[in-house]
């Protein structure tokens, strides 16, 4: 009978163990992304009040540091590469962002969210999206450092859409590319304005810290619960002693 209990007894206790370990860990990942999302946000708000970039800046381009910033390049876009990037909504609908591969002066090639658009009335309908003229302009963008390839639509009609899965953007459609995309802002040719209005990023570090602290207060739950515990079944022994 005492080797059960001992046994229940160190089954508890490694139960608890486990729990409070877990709590923890969950607790530090939480912190760690809520210290991330502070760090980015404080990159973004600098970014949104420095000048404007150009070509002569794009060489060695860290796009973290540098998201959100303007771009102004000129170029022609290329109206056959397409891509549609899936799960976006507007305005409270659903639909697609546009991303259409534009070709610098100095011949390096950006995909270039050109906005959203709406999606077809089924699934093997595609969305009504307007094209830009193949003439040379001049873009105003923000730079973007988001990995959007596993959000591409590979269906069926997109133009010369893959299917392949894709680690990042540097290469799409088989042609390569910067591994940062840009939010179009601005054109001078009238048929590449942006068909919709880019929103700012709300900054917001998010629940993560009040999260790190809950999970906190739930390992602390899980000891004093085995602490309770261990003390109760050590009266318990003693009141059957007595008896």
């Amino acid at each position: 009978m005492l080797a059960k209990s001992k046994a229940i007894s160190f089954l508890q206790t490694v139960v608890a163990l486990l729990l409070i370990f877990g709590c923890l860990y969950a607790s530090q990942w939480q912190f760690n992304r809520g210290t991330a999302a502070m760090a980015n946000n404080s990159i973004i708000k600098t970014n949104l009040d420095l000048e404007t970039l150009n070509d002569s800046n794009l060489e060695n381009l860290d796009p973290v540091e540098n998201q959100w910033r303007i771009l102004k390049i000129s170029g022609k876009f290329s109206p056959d590469r397409q891509e549609l990037v899936r799960n976006r909504y507007y305005e409270g609908k659903f639909g697609f962002e546009v991303l259409t591969l534009f070709t610098s002066d100095t011949g390096e090639n950006f995909w270039v969210d050109r906005g959203w658009v709406a999606a077809g009335p089924n699934a093997s309908t595609p969305p009504v999206v307007s094209k830009p003229t193949a003439k040379k302009m001049e873009i105003t963008a923000r730079i973007r450092s988001e990995n959007l390839s596993r959000q591409l639509q590979g269906s069926f009609f997109v133009t010369k859409a893959s299917s392949e899965k894709r680690a990042d953007m540097t290469k799409i459609q088989g042609v390569t590319a910067q591994p940062y995309y840009l939010d179009l802002i601005d054109s001078t040719d009238s048929s590449a304005k942006p068909l919709t209005e880019i929103e700012l990023p709300e900054l917001s570090n998010g629940p993560h810290f009040a999260y790190a602290i809950q999970w906190l207060a739930f390992a602390v739950l899980a000891l004093v619960g085995r602490i309770l515990l261990f003390r109760e079944t050590k009266r318990l022994a003693l009141v059957q002693v007595e008896i």
